[in-house]
């Protein structure tokens, strides 16, 4: 179809479900739209070219279950009117280009909220418990800001959560791992610039300040723990998701994705994260993540699982080495092919260590240890270059076989394996 929608659409009364989607309509939506209250199962004008604004009068479709107008070129304020459809079930008016959205109260039937890709530019309402049915809230890509309601908590059908690409700021509240159902939350992407104010605006005096600290400036309208002095008297201040990433996350089982990237959160890494047997991708990325990397992530084997830009994370003792764990069982490991802190030669003695049945060796000091430099570790020899030079394990109780794994140990000049019991040929 190549056309407007006419003005006399209005006219079919008994009509139930009115979708046009997938089609070259162009212009805007009619008033008269608004007239079919019979309208129950769907008002569909998705993937069109329409543009201009919506029309108030579309929020007298008291009985439409689903609305979607997605993937237009609409503008402006959706009507508050909208607020009143309490039969919605799926709502989705993404990519267009609204800049104020009235989530309603009365929802409470609501399972689908598509608002992403919009222009958005206003904070989530307070008390969001109303919307009790709701199983997706997708609202990346906006301007939204403010810090996370604590009513979030309260949703607990919930299965998608995408706040991402937007301006938000605060801690994740303290109830958003009792989202029990939860399969994905993405908070990534809501790190702003910088901010700067005089000392004077601020609740702390810069002789004052202790790194990590917690500066709010403006009266407490913009407070972050990420913060640079400039000069004597300046405190600049990094806004958007701060605090430390709950342990509690790791008790959200349904998790396939957790996305927390590009953001201020600081702390260690919580080990329960390990916990996710689920999880398809951990983006812990570009934050002000300290401490070790936790050997539990190395459960995450099916997992994508992305570190990098955390400038402070470590191994044991500040060495940078990653658990050996996770470079040897999780193949999406964004270090793992760092031979700083994923030495190959590593996981290649891990594999000798597993097929020659370590666990019965006579002396396997070190072996298989989750931070030791494998250069440490029993009978194994380095150059300078960290690579294995000589590898004496004779009369060391190994049995199973030799692993096709010592090919890797290139750099190899003495293989002393004698008075074993390995078998093979």
């Amino acid at each position: 179809l190549n056309s407007t929608i006419p003005t006399e659409v209005g006219l079919l009364s008994n009509l139930t479900r009115f979708q046009i989607f997938s089609n070259s309509i162009y212009g805007t939506i009619p008033t008269e739209v608004g007239r079919l209250q019979n309208l129950e199962r769907a008002l569909n004008l998705s993937s069109t070219f329409l543009t201009g604004t919506v029309p108030t009068e579309l929020g007298l479709l008291n009985k439409i279950k689903q609305l979607d107008v997605s993937n237009n070129s609409l503008t402006g304020s959706l009507p508050t009117h909208l607020a009143s459809m309490a039969s919605l079930t799926h709502l989705d008016v993404s990519n267009n280009k609204f800049i104020s959205f009235p989530l309603g109260e009365k929802w409470n039937v609501l399972e689908t909220c598509d608002l992403s890709h919009n222009q958005i530019e206003q904070e989530l309402p307070f008390d969001m418990s109303g919307l009790s049915s709701l199983e997706s809230l997708l609202l990346s890509n906006n301007l939204f800001y403010g810090e996370l309601s604590t009513s979030l908590g309260s949703l607990v059908r919930l299965q998608k959560l995408h706040l991402d690409s937007n301006r938000f700021s605060g801690t994740i509240p303290d109830a958003m791992p009792l989202l029990v159902s939860l399969s994905e939350l993405n908070l990534s992407n809501n790190r702003q610039e910088m901010m700067c104010f005089s000392s004077m605006e601020c609740s702390d005096f810069v002789f004052e300040y202790q790194q990590g600290d917690t500066v709010c400036c403006k009266d407490n309208t913009v407070c972050s723990d990420i913060v640079e002095i400039e000069g004597g008297g300046t405190f600049c201040l990094s806004r958007g998701l701060r605090g430390k990433i709950s342990a509690g996350f790791g008790s959200i089982l349904t998790l396939e994705l957790l996305d927390l990237s590009s953001n201020n959160f600081a702390g260690n890494i919580p080990p329960e994260i390990g916990r996710l047997s689920r999880l398809k991708v951990l983006n812990l990325a570009d934050n002000f993540l300290t401490g070790s990397i936790p050997p539990a992530l190395g459960e995450l084997a099916d997992a994508i699982v992305l570190l990098k830009g955390n400038d402070q994370i470590k191994g044991k003792d500040g060495s940078k080495i990653a658990p050996l764990s996770l470079c040897n069982n999780v193949p999406g490991f964004d270090f793992g092919n760092d031979p700083t802190w994923c030495p190959p030669e590593r996981n290649a003695l891990k594999k000798i260590h597993e097929e020659a049945r370590g666990q019965e060796w006579t002396n396997a000091t070190g072996w298989v240890d989750e931070f030791n430099d494998h250069c440490s570790w029993h009978g194994v020899d380095c150059n300078e270059e960290n690579n294995v030079i000589r590898l004496t394990l004779e009369n060391g109780g190994l049995s199973g076989r030799i692993s096709n794994a010592i090919a890797n140990l290139t750099s190899m000049e003495t293989l002393n394996l004698r008075d074993n019991d390995l078998k093979g040929s």
